[in-house]
């Protein structure tokens, strides 16, 4: 039986560590009707040689201004009718496609839907479970991101819509491109886990930190976000209390 046509997007930039169980993530998902397209930023290091493996991948490699542009780029390419974002150093759970198209076709008024996450380490070992929350614009702008990306998929006339990811974010594209969607339709949190994020020494989050919370910040003010809020107490705590930094992982899952 066929489906919708889901892509999955996966930025990279010297990333063949782990990229190929990325990939294979994809290739072991039951839903029929899914293509992957993967945008190389100019990679150095033998992830060329891992891509030409996969002949299914569709990709592209040239540099780009950075992670926000890689995916526009890959979302430009993208045939389906829903769309992923999965980064090369995360991986999909079996079934999450199946999960996330079935959810989505339940509700043609949502704009996307997103779940809980797992928090791997290098090896792909299981550190701890995630748990995120259902949306709310005002809370969200207030306390900060509670969508783990790797479990997002959205409807692609959405994504054109709201015009894809700001290109000047680095680290906080996915809060404001969160907030955008939820300005025009709804995000739907789902009670189950489709993604395992992956935290290493290089990762965003594992060695950006602060830089990601005050883009975070950034984003929410942007959208008219308050000045005195948790999330800006929450970063000066972390940033005069450089032990909370590990207790402080977990709300900052949806940012890579």
């Amino acid at each position: 039986m066929s489906g919708p046509l889901v892509t999955v997007v996966t930025p990279v930039l010297n990333g063949a560590r782990f990229l190929d169980e990325s990939i294979r993530s994809v290739l072991a998902q039951t839903h029929p009707d899914i293509e992957h397209v993967v945008v190389d930023g100019g990679s150095t290091d033998g992830t060329l040689e891992v891509l030409r493996r996969h002949p299914h991948v569709r990709w592209t490699s040239q540099q780009d201004a950075g992670q926000s542009d890689a995916l526009n780029r890959g979302l430009a390419m993208a045939r389906g009718e829903m769309v992923g974002w999965l980064n090369a150093d995360d991986f999909y759970l079996p079934h999450a496609i199946a999960s996330a198209v079935r959810e989505l076709l339940a509700d043609e008024s949502t704009a996307a839907v997103y779940c809980n996450a797992l928090v791997v380490d290098e090896s792909g070992r299981e550190l701890s479970r995630s748990r995120s929350e259902p949306f709310d614009l005002e809370r969200a702008l207030t306390f900060g991101n509670v969508v783990p990306q790797p479990t997002v998929f959205v409807r692609k006339r959405i994504l054109d819509e709201v015009g894809g990811l700001v290109v000047r974010y680095h680290y906080a594209m996915d809060f404001d491109l969160w907030i955008r969607i939820a300005q025009r339709a709804s995000l739907r949190y789902v009670d189950d886990y489709w993604a395992a994020f992956r935290l290493h020494a290089t990762s965003k989050t594992g060695s950006a930190l602060r830089k990601m919370w005050r883009e975070e910040r950034l984003v929410a003010r942007s959208h008219g976000g308050p000045v005195f809020s948790q999330m800006l107490r929450r970063h000066l705590r972390d940033n005069y209390r450089p032990r909370a930094l590990a207790g402080s992982l977990r709300s900052s899952l949806g940012n890579r």
